[in-house]
């Protein structure tokens, strides 16, 4: 009887000891292959099931292409600092250090347990000081060269963590860890120049292997768009000129049905105007009310339109001179484009609904019904409608006016053609403890200055006080020995920033340290990150892999500028695994009470059971339903396995089973490949049942069949190839197969008439059609009045089709 507890313990203790997944730097004959799973938040206890969907096929993939003679790095680490970690320790009342160092260490004996063959020797987590000196060394080169600043700026902000949020950590609204309301706040912030490096992320995103859905989030998040960059002038109630204003527009095809300009409440042009605006109060109140809405709710098309018109100040349209009103409204964003959007009612449906509520004329330039509606971009450009009310440009169609009209204002001086998009530069600082410190002084004489490169890392201090203080600074900022220091430039009194970096900085780099993990010199060594390359497959969840893998092409897109890594693609290939859901379609977590333990499954069942019944549920993409059903099949099925060594017959491949058997490594390799492990199950499976039926299996098809499951079932596998054959699994290869003998010769071709099945004749596969007319001829079992056929459909292998 098979007893999983002490097979699972002797070779999880093996391979631990003999070290047999540790990776070769520049190995002198096998060609590389670098797979990375997605590190886990170092903010639970425990794994859940959503990391055995994610984590066993990346395993799989791995112990595949070591067979096939790779030499191969998976590593594995931790992500642990920024608020999941820390706000998991708040809530266990410890420090987020012991947190982190017990929560990662459980992380990995959980990993040892399910028999992931990751390269431990290369472990890490993002917040050990040894991994984040390289991530301060990295901000350092980023202020050095320009692409990192402070400066204030309009940013999401979550009240109840208190801390700056990004766009990509307040999607929909809501803070991305404890899911309140987020609002906008004015705060000194440091920046990343993110939008800078715009276009060579969409390179990135071209050239990476994923889901084409995952690769258009991608570059609707950057959001190019090609246009025209206008000037407005503004004048006061007299007509004088005050100052100016820029609108970016893609429908410069519009511009003569401006009626209004509408400014973001923040615009710093509001202020500058404030000595001819009459109703400033008004003005400072909607503001204020702007304020404490999330930017997702100011973009949200459903709900009421509000705004707030500047008394006293208009902008003259530059092609017809026309004067128009401006107002603030608070769907125009100041991140985007100039922070001043021109308002065409008559074909902006958002502009239509504005003017109405305020009682603003419309004009109509393109032809369409607009009595009840806008008559928009996508409806009038896929009718090549006609101009109208636009000057010489009346009367020709829009596509051939657009082009001509950008010409003019570029040609008058009135503005020029731009390339814009809605990407915006990273907020990078937060007001919490568990974090990066920055590794910056502030000083009166010199201003910013950064640490010398000697004194990294910045160790973060102690404390046991997490919370920001009343104003929202970080809880740094309360320890007065940690933030009072010399300036490294003049040795004047100076002070530390203290706000620290998002979990986000540790994570967009990770895969590179793990190529030289324990370089105190280098964040790695040059020659190991050229030999490693990009990551070949990048496996992990879909929920953050928007925000997450742009980040990491824009970091590794400035370390290849600066010269610090070999290649501008950080990854190859990604693909993210499906959720597992609970019984009513929820997405069970370790934060939920909804969660199965993977650890009940396998202390139940075993590890092997574990691993193949979780993704014979659904394939690695697809999300699927977490059910016990099917279970006791998986548990059959290894049993059947198991007993395999009972019915041995003979040596080499027999000829009953030699198609099934090539067949069955061809489709094996390729779902491996592809990561389809339910598929791969099921072909296993199919194998196993006419095996069973024909009562017996030779050694070298039971050798074959051990290798191709051991990526599934490396435990059972390996104790079985132990016992039968005297020797470890991992020294064997993978089976090659012969193409030809991956199908039986013949085969049942049907016979149609007209469309309409008539029977099947067995012939051999590579029959001509002549053939297949003959031997129909010849076995007469199927009548076919042949001299009134007018055509025959023949497919070679699959079907012949008689015409009549």
């Amino acid at each position: 009887m098979y007893d999983f507890k002490s097979v699972e313990k002797k070779w999880q203790n093996k391979w631990e000891n003999d070290e047999r997944f540790k990776a070769v730097d520049f190995h002198p004959t096998k060609p590389k292959f670098y797979i990375l799973y997605e590190f886990p938040n170092v903010s639970g206890k425990s794994l859940h099931m959503g990391h055995l969907k994610g984590t066993i096929p990346a395993d799989a993939l791995a112990r595949y292409k070591r067979f096939k003679g790779y030499n191969v790095l998976f590593p594995i680490g931790g992500d642990a600092f920024g608020l999941p970690a820390e706000n998991a320790a708040i809530k266990y009342g410890t420090d987020p250090k012991d947190f982190v160092e017990n929560g990662f260490k459980t992380i990995i004996a959980q990993l040892k347990g399910l028999g992931m063959s990751f390269d431990y020797s290369r472990a890490f987590c993002t917040s050990d000081p040894e991994y984040y000196k390289w991530t301060q060394w990295i901000f350092l080169q980023l202020l050095k060269n320009g692409k990192a600043y402070k400066q204030k700026g309009t940013v999401n902000y979550c009240e109840h963590c208190q801390t700056v949020l990004s766009n990509e950590d307040s999607q929909g609204g809501k803070c991305d860890r404890c899911g309140n309301d987020v609002i906008q706040v004015n705060r000194d912030v440091w920046f990343l120049k993110m939008k800078e490096y715009a276009e060579k992320l969409l390179g990135n995103v071209d050239r990476i292997q994923m889901a084409d859905y995952l690769k258009e989030a991608q570059r609707n998040w950057i959001g190019k768009s090609e246009g025209v960059q206008v000037k407005f002038q503004i004048v006061d109630e007299s007509g004088k000129n005050i100052g100016e204003v820029e609108i970016f527009t893609t429908c410069i095809e519009t511009i003569y049905g401006v009626t209004f300009v509408s400014l973001a409440p923040e615009n710093e042009l509001v202020e500058k105007l404030e000595p001819f605006i009459k109703n400033m109060n008004e003005v400072k109140d909607y503001q204020r009310k702007t304020a404490l809405r999330s930017e997702f709710e100011r973009k949200s098309q459903v709900k009421e339109k509000t705004g707030c018109l500047l008394e006293g100040v208009y902008a003259i349209n530059p092609v017809n001179g026309k004067k128009v009103k401006l107002f603030l409204a608070d769907f125009v964003l100041n991140g985007y484009g100039t922070g001043a959007v021109m308002a065409v009612p008559t074909h902006d449906q958002r502009d239509f609904e504005f003017a109405e509520k305020f009682n603003i004329p419309m004009i109509q330039v393109i032809e369409g019904d607009v009595s009840k509606c806008a008559v928009e971009k996508s409806e009038y450009l896929e009718k090549n409608s006609l101009m109208m009310n636009s000057g010489e440009f009346s009367g020709m169609k829009v596509k051939d006016a657009k082009p001509l009209m950008a010409e003019m204002i570029v040609k008058n001086g009135w503005g020029k053609k731009v390339v814009n998009y809605s990407l915006k530069d990273w907020p990078f600082n937060r007001q919490r403890y568990w974090g990066e410190p920055f590794p910056v002084v502030f000083c009166e004489k010199c201003g910013i200055v950064p640490l010398e490169e000697k004194d990294l890392p910045l160790l973060l201090p102690k404390t046991h006080d997490y919370m920001p203080n009343a104003n929202g600074d970080s809880p740094l900022s309360k320890i007065h020995d940690f933030v009072n220091c010399t300036c490294p430039k003049c040795g004047g009194k100076a002070r530390r920033e203290t706000d620290t970096m998002p979990n986000w900085a540790g994570s967009s780099w990770y895969w590179l340290r793990y190529c030289d993990p324990h370089n105190s010199e280098k964040l790695a060594d040059f020659d190991k990150l050229k030999y490693w390359g990009s990551v070949d497959v990048y496996t992990g969840g879909t929920e953050h892999i928007t925000r997450h893998v742009l980040y990491a092409f824009f970091w590794q897109n400035f370390l290849y500028d600066i010269g610090a890594v070999p290649t501008r693609d950080p990854f190859i290939r990604k693909m993210g695994s499906g959720l597992v859901l609970d019984s009513e379609g929820k997405k069970m977590s370790k934060s939920s009470i909804n969660g199965v333990s993977p650890q009940e499954v396998i202390d139940k069942y075993g590890v092997d059971v574990a691993r193949m019944h979780v993704h014979f549920l659904a394939g690695y993409e697809d999300s699927c339903q977490w059910t016990y059903s099917g279970i006791e099949g998986i548990v059959g099925f290894l049993d059947k396995v198991w007993k395999l060594q009972d019915i041995i017959k003979g040596d080499g491949i027999s000829e009953e089973h030699e198609v099934e058997l090539n067949a069955l490594i061809k489709k094996i390799s390729d779902d491996y490949e592809n990561l389809k492990l339910n598929t791969a199950i099921s072909a296993c499976m199919i194998f196993l049942k006419k095996i069973k039926a024909d009562g017996y299996i030779t050694r070298e098809e039971l050798r074959q069949f051990l290798i191709l499951l051991n990526p599934l079932a490396p435990h059972m596998t390996s104790e079985m190839y132990e016992l039968v054959f005297g020797k470890d699994i991992l020294d064997a290869s993978w089976p090659e197969y012969d193409e030809k003998k991956t199908t039986k010769d013949d085969f049942n071709l049907p016979i149609q008439v007209n469309g309409k099945m008539r029977g099947t004749i067995l012939v051999p596969r590579s029959i001509s059609q002549e053939e297949a007319i003959e031997k129909i001829k010849a076995e007469g079992k199927i009548q076919i009045d042949f001299d009134g056929v007018k055509k025959i459909i023949f497919v070679p292998g699959r079907i012949i089709n008689f015409i009549i």
